[in-house]
């Protein structure tokens, strides 16, 4: 029988969550330390998220809104039920379970914009858009309520101070990447006559650049009398879900960049620094929204710290960590200009390694074996701060 305090998780996930290592990282930290049990709507498989020690609970999945708010009643009837030493609500949308939780110290890990979680509809839709705000509303009242805030960069915390949250309550703590993902370096000088390998990982679709990157492509080869021997790179995206996978080859094959682009599909967590050791940059594109202000893609840290330059799109979620010709390039979100950036890294490839080294550099503060400990210590400081209150 176990002698660690409990904790009791509740988790989030989409029915098509492309990754889950930022999650993982934090599962297994706090298995160190408390004997988990993992709430969640479907049953998990991934092994990322398997701990040995853990206890999962499966609680079904319903669709829409209900099915959301439906979740969120069953993961409080079940933490009333089980009094937890600690709670951990590993995602965003869990924050309203705080409002009904007040004895119980609860730790909200806020990853994702409320305006991302429901979306405000662009026609006249005056019910369905109140409802939406109205929900938006219900996930920044539960963050005010949790005892710990842990946004995931600078941006949310300046956003949830904004909407009136506690700023002695957060406690703002990067996603993470895994030291497996830092790549020993091979070689001082850029290669001759090497084509420099491009690299996309994550979700595949129109609003991640999908279009974006293959019509850069097309625009190069396009451009260049001879694009293969005077401009030689190579794409690789690599995501891709099925549907996605059978879009992307059609469109390669339309556009005729076959020779210069490979797309494949999801592949687990742990294969990624593979896939990074063969890369020489790595792609980071988002479309400009309001929820895209705030949440920075995994990907982009996880380039950093396996010492890739970064091409980002212009979007404060990359422009904060990238600087031109430092670590990367940033480019306007169309593929013109993405061509642009593509086309000035081949033509100053001598320049790389110097990137390359920068990445390393700045992708230091986002290992997760510097960012454990900060983690585990605010937790910790936060179950002595509720204990102590209790005592009053």
């Amino acid at each position: 029988m176990s002698l660690k305090p409990t904790c009791i998780v509740v988790t989030c996930f989409s029915e098509t969550q492309p990754g889950f290592l930022d999650f993982s990282y934090r599962l297994h930290a706090l298995a160190k330390h408390f004997q988990l049990t993992i709430l969640s709507q479907d049953k998990l498989t991934q092994a990322e998220l398997m701990i040995e020690s853990a206890h999962y609970v499966a609680l079904g999945r319903k669709s829409g809104k209900l099915g959301w708010l439906t979740h969120l009643c069953q993961c409080v009837s079940y933490i009333r039920k089980h009094q937890p030493s600690l709670a951990v609500l590993l995602h965003s949308s869990a924050a309203p379970i705080s409002l009904m939780l007040r004895k119980i110290p609860t730790c909200l890990y806020w990853n994702e914009h409320p305006t991302n979680l429901v979306h405000v509809g662009k026609g006249f839709s005056p019910i369905r858009n109140t409802l939406a705000k109205m929900a938006h509303w219900l996930v920044f009242w539960g963050a005010k309520q949790s005892d710990l805030v842990m946004p995931i960069g600078e941006d949310h915390q300046e956003d949830l101070i904004r909407h009136g949250v506690d700023a002695a309550k957060i406690e703002m703590i990067y996603m993470g990447v895994a030291d497996d993902f830092t790549q020993k370096p091979t070689q001082t000088d850029a290669p001759e006559n090497k084509p420099m390998h491009l690299m996309y990982i994550g979700t595949v679709s129109k609003a991640r650049g999908r279009d974006v990157m293959l019509d850069a492509i097309a625009v190069l080869a396009n451009k260049s009398i001879n694009f293969e021997q005077d401009y030689a790179i190579k794409l690789t995206i690599i995501g891709a879900s099925k549907p996605e996978l059978a879009y992307c080859q059609q469109r390669i094959k339309d556009l005729n960049i076959a020779q210069f682009v490979a797309v494949k599909g999801r592949v687990p967590g742990h294969e990624i620094p593979q896939y990074l050791a063969q890369a020489d940059v790595g792609i980071c594109l988002w479309e400009q929204n309001h929820w895209n202000e705030f949440n920075a893609p995994t990907k982009l840290f996880e380039y950093l710290v396996a010492g890739i330059p970064v091409l980002g799109s212009n979007i404060r979620t990359h422009t904060r960590y990238i600087q031109n010709w430092q670590n990367g390039l940033i480019f306007d979100y169309d593929a013109a200009s993405l061509a642009e950036a593509i086309l000035q890294l081949s033509r100053h490839y001598e320049k790389l390694p110097t990137m390359k080294h920068q990445a390393v550099i700045s992708g230091m503060q986002h290992r997760w074996s510097k960012i454990e400990p900060f983690f585990l210590s605010a937790i910790q400081s936060l179950i002595i701060h509720k204990l102590s209150k209790k005592k009053r």
